[in-house]
């Protein structure tokens, strides 16, 4: 019997070429990308469980309200972690771990050098507790010594290629040897902990001034203890206050604490204070959206061929056939059609899989191919879909009665109309949807890369300036200004527009009011290069350089601190028996469009050498428009080489533009917009389909009515007209139906910026021309080649 039902199956998908391709097209479009965001979701949510005591490893939260702002950070002294670990008998072990603020270089000679993004320290606990697999070395001693350094496998590529560097050494900052203690495997990508090396923390101390300044007095280390099992986190985050304030150390007494769970990091860690949860549940959203529309597809375009399947249910029926065995009939044909599209579907995932990451920058690689749970999740949808899109035309078409059926009683096309054209409005109102979501992320995305932000990053190259080529950096900045190809120059101490511009919060002695000010150390041309505007410039400015170091306030500092100023110099707000405030710039801003205006102050100095790079800074450089850019970096490396001769130890060339840096400040939006135009090109793309197969039914049942009009008189472009009439009125209701749920969406979306577009009612037009013309375009290509045939051979088709 299965047998044979197969062979009807396969039959009718031969039989009907066009529609089965349209079917299992639509299907494994759905299943692709549901089975996509399925694994994207399962990767989300398991960050960070691989760990051996994942359950009962918490990472330590210092928070303190100051004014209206709330401070949060994980950045802990070194004794805090010590002493949190001596005093207290739950916890079962301590794990430190930090980042250095700066990318250090790591070479073994000349020619084998990098630069890692994320060279960290971590605790000889580190390798125990976290479940990161070493590939060569012990784990128990890998970190237990200063001196040792744990690779990953690309930075071991790099420095020492295919061989094993267990045991070799590398020079860590162009000065201190450290030995490869180890290299570890491919380390997940569902982890907040990502790493490029990892320094024994023992080895702070020895490398260097900085360093060892930062070991004696900072808070730079994100502490995780490992709990007893029973014990609550709460009464442990309550003992931590007692250990803080016996600290003789620098250190905030006023700091409450909050253990973290490790694995709750990623989607609900206070610190991040981000939208990761929510985002996710609204990819998985739109992925059981897509996969409903593939199916709405299956069942609209099934029952709309009700009327040609009619006189076989009737039959069958009259020759005794059961509804049970109808049922089983039409739900091997779902089975089968679903099958196809799966097999389809996981071709696509595979093929795509790596192009998608990269689009949409999603850290997820083909491992999660091997998980049991890939496997289990894709034969679930599978089934899932077969069911539910097999179920109702199964139900439908086995519930024909013979006498009917067998009569012709059934008008070709109109069983089931009604349900078709609420699945087709459907379809068209989640693609319109989408489609004004897109439109508005887009619009967005430009007002953020254009709106003018207080200063003019384009064409403005940073050129890092280690400490070890500061004495030649009055050299290089000379022959940089000299330099036909630089239209001005500039140092800032400061990496612009990252996490590592310095924060203080400062209190004004007149009311009290504590603020958050953003400080930077500049020199005089910083305002000049980057084109800022002063409201009040210091006494004298542009008509003779600074005779001393001064400091200026950005107005939203002034604002803020409700002090205002016509005259200069001005007392400082913050500590008027201090040096008085010389000037006032106009706001720019430091951070993402994301954030208000925030507080500034900027020291000038009129040595930059001693005041800006002695402990490394940046050369700001303003090119001239006419270079093009490749041209422009090869002469500045030539520059940098040369003035950095007279240096055994300068570091190799370094540098990165501004518009770069300020465009990755909207990375997270940038992979939102392509999500919502790929969900909203895919979604629209299943909708078309599903169109083409009605209005080619819609033709077929009609073929003698069109036949009719044409003897008649009637034009091509009259019977396209009424063929497309019925569409173009579901895709108008469509529109109606989405626009405001897409508006109040989106809106809230807008929320988050402290600078944003309005939604415009052209937006909403647009969306509904796009949406009319792309429907017209699918409906229209076979009305037309309906209202070419000649009338003769539709008459005689019937």
């Amino acid at each position: 019997m299965l047998r044979s039902y197969l062979l009807l199956a396969l039959r009718q998908l031969r039989r009907n070429r066009l529609y089965s391709a349209l079917n299992i097209g639509g299907l494994a479009v759905g299943l692709a990308v549901s089975t996509y965001i399925g694994l994207y979701a399962w990767h989300e949510f398991h960050y960070d469980q691989f760990h051996p005591t994942a359950d009962r490893t918490y990472r330590v939260l210092s928070y303190a309200r100051y004014g209206d702002d709330e401070m949060n950070s994980t950045n802990l002294h070194e004794a805090f972690g010590r002493e949190a670990n001596r005093q207290l008998p739950e916890v079962e072990q301590l794990v430190r771990y930090a980042s250095y603020p700066r990318p250090t270089w790591l070479q073994t000679d000349a020619d084998h050098r990098t630069k890692p993004n994320a060279l960290q320290f971590a605790d000889a606990s580190f390798l125990s507790v976290m479940g990161f697999a070493l590939t060569s070395g012990d784990p128990r001693t890998a970190l237990a010594q200063p001196g040792q350094i744990v690779l990953t496998r690309p930075v071991a590529d790099k420095l020492f290629g295919p061989q094993n560097p267990v045991g070799k050494t590398l020079i860590y900052d162009k000065k201190y040897p450290l030995t490869v203690s180890g290299v570890f495997a491919d380390l997940p990508t569902n982890s907040v902990i990502q790493f490029d090396a990892l320094v024994s923390l023992s080895s702070v101390s020895t490398l260097g001034d900085n360093n060892r300044f930062v070991w004696e007095h900072a808070g730079f280390l994100d502490t995780y203890l490992v709990l007893r099992p029973g014990t609550d986190p709460a009464n442990t985050a309550a003992k931590l206050l007692t250990i803080n304030k016996n600290l003789k150390v620098d250190h905030d007494n006023s700091a409450k604490f909050l253990l973290e769970p490790l694995p709750s990091l990623h989607l609900d860690s206070r610190q991040a204070g981000s939208t990761a949860r929510q985002d996710l549940y609204t990819f998985i959203g739109v992925a059981l959206l897509i996969l409903v529309l593939a199916m709405t597809n299956y069942v609209s375009l099934t029952t709309a061929r009700a009327a040609q399947r009619a006189r076989e249910v009737g039959v069958r029926k009259a020759i005794g056939g059961q509804r049970r065995e109808l049922i089983s009939q039409f739900y091997i044909e779902s089975f089968l059609t679903t099958t196809l599209a799966f097999g389809l579907a996981l071709l696509l995932l595979v093929l795509l899989f790596h192009w998608v990451n990269t689009q949409l920058d999603i850290r997820m690689d083909e491992r999660v191919f091997q998980q049991p749970v890939y496997w289990l999740l894709a034969v679930c949808l599978w089934l899932l879909c077969a069911l539910l899109a097999g179920g109702y035309p199964a139900l439908m078409l086995s519930r024909f009665r013979p006498q009917e059926a067998l009569k012709g009683a059934l008008s070709p096309g109109t069983r089931g109309v009604g349900m078709r054209q609420v699945l087709t409005t459907g379809q068209f109102a989640a693609s319109a949807g989408l489609l004004l979501c897109g439109l508005v992320v887009y619009t967005q995305m430009r007002y953020l890369q254009t709106k003018h932000i207080g200063l003019d990053r384009a064409q403005v190259v940073a050129i890092t300036i280690d400490a070890d080529m500061a004495p030649q950096y009055m050299a290089f900045r000379d022959a940089v200004r000299t330099w036909a190809g630089a239209a001005q120059v500039a140092a800032t101490n400061t990496r612009l527009y990252t996490s590592s511009i310095s924060t203080y919060f400062l209190t004004t002695k007149r009311d009290k009011k504590q603020l958050l000010v953003n400080q930077l150390t500049v020199d005089e041309g910083f305002f000049k290069t980057l084109n800022i505007g002063w409201k009040l410039p210091p006494v004298g400015w542009g008509r003779q350089p600074l005779a001393h170091d001064i400091s200026v306030l950005n107005e939203q500092t002034l604002t803020d601190a409700g002090e205002t100023v016509t005259t200069l110099p001005h007392p400082d707000p913050f500590n008027p028996n201090g040096d008085a405030v010389q000037g006032v710039v106009a706001n720019f801003n430091l951070f993402g469009l994301q954030k208000s205006q925030t507080p500034a102050m900027l020291r000038v100095v009129t040595d930059s050498s001693r005041a800006v790079v002695a402990d490394g800074g940046y050369l700001l450089v303003k090119l001239d428009p006419k270079l093009t850019v490749p041209v422009a970096l090869g002469n500045l490396k030539l520059l940098y080489e040369q003035a950095g001769r007279a240096s055994t130890n300068a570091a190799p060339f370094d540098y990165y533009f501004l518009d770069d840096a300020y465009n990755r400040l909207y990375v997270k939006e940038t992979r939102l917009a392509s999500l919502v135009n790929g969900f909203a090109g895919l979604t629209l793309l299943v909708a078309c389909l599903g169109l083409l197969g009605l209005i080619t039914f819609t033709v077929e049942a009609r073929t003698k009515e069109i036949g009719i009009r044409k003897v008649l008189g009637a034009s091509v472009s009259g019977i396209v007209a009424l063929l497309s009439r019925e569409f173009v009125w579901i895709v108008g209701v469509a529109v109606l139906v989405a626009t405001p749920v897409a508006w109040w969406a989106m809106t809230n979306w807008l929320a988050n910026f402290a600078y944003h577009i309005r939604i415009e009612w052209w937006m909403m037009g647009a969306v509904a021309g796009i949406s009319v013309v792309i429907a017209l375009l699918t409906v229209s290509f076979q009305s037309t080649r309906a209202a070419l045939v000649n009338p003769v051979k539709s008459l005689r088709s019937e």
